[in-house]
């Protein structure tokens, strides 16, 4: 029961990680401006020539939207952006090309464009998705590595302390029925907006589990057991790299069977 009551106290903690790395991530995404550029990227990538990037966001500033707002458009939305794009001469003397008809018209051209939108959607939604995949594990290593959070040494930590394993386990229902950083937010953030509400969210999860923040114990973790210092922050880093849904998963089932097997046991 006690090493139950461990590995989900354990569980919380990466959760919490997890929480820290969302945090980071909001930050490195709003002062790099991250989702734009890929949507930049993909448009540029998929129209060529027959359409240019500063057109369509021309067309969208008229709007009053922003690049990251092709996001949520289907293919019927696009086609009627484009008749608010003028097109250059260059641009118009490709249409028997780009339509593959002698006596294509204008809008023959346009419905052409339109209907390769979803491709460059679909190429955006993958370059997204890999470099975010890409940011959380490099965001993960580097708070393993800030904090000094070697899991093996958590766990042994966790071991010792039955009350402190009981205080942490007790928060598990709690904390993954909570918000997360960042989590669910679909508008950009201003950058200094984005740090500030991820620095008081950090600070208060390592304030509530100070378990956590051992960088201060570097010099004396490095010189007893070097090796597994430096597996146990790899350990680490590759966990909390799963994802907070990843965590919260596992926290509600281990707490469903941590308190199934107390009912039991009482």
């Amino acid at each position: 029961m006690s090493e139950l009551q461990t590995f989900l106290a354990l569980a919380v903690l990466i959760y919490v990680l997890c929480v820290i790395v969302q945090g980071v991530q909001e930050v490195v995404k709003s002062a790099l401006d991250s989702k734009a550029k890929t949507m930049e990227q993909a448009i540029a990538a998929f129209m060529g020539e027959h359409l240019q990037l500063d057109q369509v966001k021309q067309a969208l500033k008229v709007r009053g939207l922003k690049i990251t707002a092709l996001e949520h458009f289907d293919q019927d939305d696009f086609r009627r952006l484009l008749d608010g794009i003028q097109f250059t001469n260059e641009q118009l003397q490709r249409i028997p090309s780009v339509v593959a008809k002698e006596n294509a018209t204008l809008d023959q051209f346009k419905d052409a464009i339109a209907a390769s939108y979803e491709g460059a959607r679909a190429k955006f939604q993958r370059l997204y998705t890999t470099y975010n995949k890409r940011c959380v594990i490099a965001i993960s290593f580097a708070v393993a590595l800030a904090l000094n959070a070697n899991v093996i040494k958590i766990y042994s930590l966790l071991a010792v302390s039955q009350s402190m394993s009981q205080a942490i386990a007790g928060t598990a229902s709690t904390l993954s029925n909570g918000n997360q950083a960042g989590q669910g937010s679909t508008q950009p953030q201003d950058p200094i907006a984005a740090y500030e509400n991820s620095r008081k969210a950090i600070q208060d999860q390592l304030q509530k589990y100070p378990v956590l923040l051992r960088t201060g114990l570097y010099r004396e973790d490095f010189k007893d057991e070097p090796a597994l210092e430096i597996i146990g922050l790899l350990l680490m880093g590759a966990l909390i790299s799963l994802g907070a849904p990843f965590w919260n998963d596992v926290l509600k089932g281990v707490s469903g069977l941590n308190s199934a097997l107390n009912s039991k046991k009482s």
